[in-house]
């Protein structure tokens, strides 16, 4: 009898330890997995399309979710050093925008990963080129942002080349010039020409572009625009009138530099997509929409991070050469 008690003693004993080892097993399999925090991502309007397909990729590559957010680089400045917003990366249409970030010791090392070229877009009638550029601009309404926006500073180095071309031309411009923003303009300038207010559903590349030269109320004869914005401007539906791009002579050109900072205190998979933007891929998504390669240059890193973003901007550079 004692035989048959201490078998079945046993018996309890080891069925209850196979139910707690799978019980175990089971809790372990089934623990919820910790989800990666989102890198959040502030761009310049004109990344807005470029942009969000690149961190579309780097999500399905790398599983991390990307949150962005697009509006002029001035704007995107502001809510960093004024506001005390603190997303992870700033993306800029030009360096000055981000060095001011990393100036307040905000964030890192800049560096160019994007360029872009300032084009010309007017409506398909218009008898404004490329040989004529100069000729005609002065007596054309002009639209283009304020110059506290890298494209309306753009615009001004334009004004100033052609001043040196034909002296006077400068003021005559602007003058001329019609100032397009999404926020009210308290500073006008040379201008003469009355500060027009984008409307939200048009506050975009090629939404605002489209706007200045067909349903604004006081609508212009040109935009000077990035030609990545002039692009997506060519592809707004229209029933009637449809645009068209103007290459600006060469002693009019101007090149834009595009610029980036990961900022202090970023999530930690905030250098990947730093690094994944400069990348071959990254890289071949923006010029999918129109970008080119930046300028070789590359500014003296001053922390790790920046060293590291450095570096594989050269690599990006030197694979692209080889392709």
């Amino acid at each position: 009898m004692k035989k048959y008690l201490l078998a079945a003693s046993l018996t309890s004993c080891i069925f209850n330890i196979i139910v707690s080892n799978k019980t175990f097993a089971a809790s372990i399999g089934t623990s919820p997995q910790t989800e990666p925090s989102s890198v959040v991502l502030f761009g310049a309007g004109s990344l807005r399309a470029g942009l969000s397909e690149v961190a579309d990729d780097f999500t399905k590559e790398n599983g991390i979710p990307v949150e962005t957010s697009f509006n002029h680089s001035d704007i995107q400045r502001d809510r960093i050093i004024q506001g005390g917003e603190k997303p992870d990366i700033f993306a800029s249409a030009d360096t000055d925008k981000p060095l001011e970030v990393y100036e307040k010791g905000l964030g890192g090392s800049v560096v160019k990963f994007a360029s872009n070229r300032l084009v010309a877009v007017t409506r398909y009638d218009s008898s404004l080129t490329s040989s004529n550029f100069l000729e005609q601009l002065p007596s054309l309404r002009i639209g283009t942002p304020p110059d506290t926006d890298p494209l309306g500073y753009y615009a001004q180095v334009v004004y100033k080349k052609a001043d040196q071309i034909k002296p006077g031309s400068f003021q005559k411009l602007n003058k001329n010039t019609a100032f397009f923003s999404p926020n009210k303009i308290e500073n006008l300038g040379n201008s003469g020409l009355m500060p027009q207010i984008i409307p939200q559903n048009r506050n975009d590349s090629g939404g605002s572009i489209y706007y200045s030269l067909e349903e604004s109320p006081e609508p212009v004869d040109v935009n000077l625009a990035y030609y990545t914005s002039a692009l997506l401007a060519l592809q707004v539906p229209s029933d009637s009138t449809s645009l068209k791009l103007v290459e600006l002579p060469q002693n009019l050109a101007v090149k834009a530099d595009y610029g980036l900072t990961v900022l202090n205190d970023a999530s930690p998979d905030s250098q990947k997509l730093a690094n994944y933007i400069i990348s071959s891929n990254g890289q071949k998504v923006l010029a999918k929409y129109g970008f080119s390669a930046p300028s070789t240059s590359i500014p003296e890193p001053n922390t790790i991070g920046g060293s590291i973003l450095a570096m594989g901007l050269v690599l990006a550079l030197k694979k692209k050469r080889r392709c």
